[in-house]
């Protein structure tokens, strides 16, 4: 009776100390999903004094340890969870991922070594360890180890994709394609294994029996997500954007949460121009991953494309929120005020922009550009000149040169001026409504200017006191910027003239 009795309390210890277990792995995953990782590994600490001896509670810790940095008592923790449990895979398997990691190849091949010597027939041990030796350039050995994981299990698809790999990766696509068939007749069908010979047969050329493999990995997994996101992919390396834009489009519809092919897809419908489906793929991204600050970036753009300038706002500012040290939403926001003609807000955040990066040549130059609308020719220079000292770009150099001349020449004294000039009165003043009506003046110069300077849309440059004949500086001078002359004759015939600054 005695002894009864003490089986029943033995069994209800460790049915206890189970349950007790049961809430502190419930409490670690729960806190670790929500992010709480210092939370997690409080409660991870808390399983080890309570359970001591239990191999699952190290193994907690060590991943703990292991996320936020602290590898060597990562180490031994799951050192100690081999010692509790020589029979489990993952604390060998745990160990020798860290020792890769900090660089101890030697060792981790070691540790699943001595895993493999107590658990032979652990397939997973030896895909592990044909891993390593295989990243290490240790290839008869890695291969030898995938071998005797597919003898062991020969309908386990895990070894033949790493052997396939291996072999692809360095170059014997023919071997790669042997082994996949070997798995494919051990596993009919098997839409993985398919997958991986279409990719093998598009790296060795043969885009024809790619494409046809691939279909048959959707024929036989319709709805794998994966299927259709590596057939995508594939087919828009191999050129066929229709085949890929809808490979991705049903690979979103199977999984939404997949923000890489979402990203993609946008992208493919801005380079088509399709903005509204674009808007449909960058708005369920952030939604998904509201810190998806290059996403918000190209939504931002998109709203402004369609016109809506608060959306577009908005996305700018949250970028910059999530992003402080990016320098790209700022200049976006900024551009935004400029076209709406907000030159002051516009210069206010490009400041803003500068205290980040005061190297960035773009933003300078931009600066240089505000100062210039508002004439303010000091400020302008200032900034031209940093943009100069800044940037790299052969491009911007020559147009903020020409920009620092063009204020030279402003701060001289001197006009820009372009004009139209016609045989006769009535061809002028016919050319002078078409522009008052807000036809383009270059378009209208090179079409009958009978000047030189029609080739360049009409422009003559800056031009001082005494450079043209005196009626058309008269008439030029008097002129606002953009503003239009009346007709006016010289020997040359009839002008109607521009002012551009």
């Amino acid at each position: 009776m005695q002894s009864f009795y003490l089986s029943v309390l033995i069994a209800a210890v460790l049915f206890a100390d189970t349950v007790q277990a049961r809430e502190f792995t419930s409490e670690i995953e729960d806190l670790f999903r929500r992010g709480k990782t210092d939370s997690a590994l409080a409660a991870s600490q808390g399983f080890v004094v309570a359970h001591p001896d239990s191999a699952d509670a190290h193994g907690y810790l060590g991943t703990l340890y292991t996320e936020i940095g602290r590898l060597e008592e990562a180490l031994a923790a799951f050192k100690r969870v081999i010692d509790l449990n020589p029979d489990q895979v993952d604390g060998y398997r745990n160990l020798s991922l860290l020792q890769t990691r900090i660089g101890n190849v030697d060792e981790a091949i070691l540790t699943l070594t001595t895993g493999i010597e107590r658990l032979p027939m652990s397939t997973q041990l030896l895909n592990e360890r044909g891993l390593i030796r295989g990243n290490t350039g240790r290839l008869d050995e890695a291969i030898s180890d995938f071998e005797s994981a597919i003898r062991i299990a020969s309908k386990e698809p895990t070894a033949y994709h790493s052997l396939a790999l291996l072999y692809a990766t360095g170059g014997d696509n023919e071997s790669a394609i042997k082994t996949i068939d070997r798995g494919l007749s051990a596993l009919p069908g098997d839409a993985k294994l398919l997958v991986n010979k279409g990719g093998v047969l598009h790296a060795s050329g043969d885009v024809a029996g790619a494409f046809r493999t691939y279909r048959s990995a959707i024929d036989s997994a319709p709805e794998d997500a994966q299927v259709h996101r590596s057939f995508g992919f594939m087919a828009a390396e191999a050129g066929s954007l229709a085949v890929a834009e809808a490979a991705w489009a049903e690979a979103v519809r199977l999984n939404p949460n997949d923000l890489e092919v979402r990203n993609t897809l946008g992208q493919l419908y801005i380079n088509k121009e399709d903005g509204k489906r674009a808007l449909e793929q960058f708005e369920a991204i952030v939604e998904i991953e509201p810190r998806a600050a290059v996403s918000r970036h190209t939504l931002g753009f998109l709203y402004r494309s369609k016109g809506d300038s608060d959306l577009a706002k908005q996305e700018f500012r949250a970028c910059i929120q999530l992003e402080p040290s990016w320098t790209e939403p700022y200049k976006s926001l900024s551009m935004l005020y400029v076209e709406e003609g907000h030159l002051d807000s516009a210069l206010t955040v490009y400041n803003i922009a500068l205290s980040v990066d005061s190297t960035d040549a773009s933003i300078h130059n931009n600066v240089g550009f505000l100062y210039s609308m508002a004439k303010d020719w000091e400020n302008a220079k200032k900034a031209y000149n940093n943009a100069v000292v800044f940037t790299q770009d052969s491009e911007m150099m020559r147009d903020v040169q020409e920009n620092l001349s063009i204020i030279e020449s402003i701060e001289a004294g001197e006009v820009q001026v372009r004009h139209i000039v016609v045989r006769t009165e009535a061809k002028a003043r016919d050319l002078l409504g078409q522009l008052q009506a807000g036809a383009d003046f270059a378009v209208l110069a090179k079409e009958h200017s009978i000047d030189a300077s029609a080739s360049q849309g009409g422009n003559l440059g800056f031009f001082e006191k005494g450079d043209l004949h005196p009626d058309f500086e008269a008439s030029a001078v008097v002129l606002e910027v953009g503003g239009l002359s009346e007709i006016v004759q010289t020997p040359v015939g009839f002008h109607i003239i521009q002012r551009t600054l």
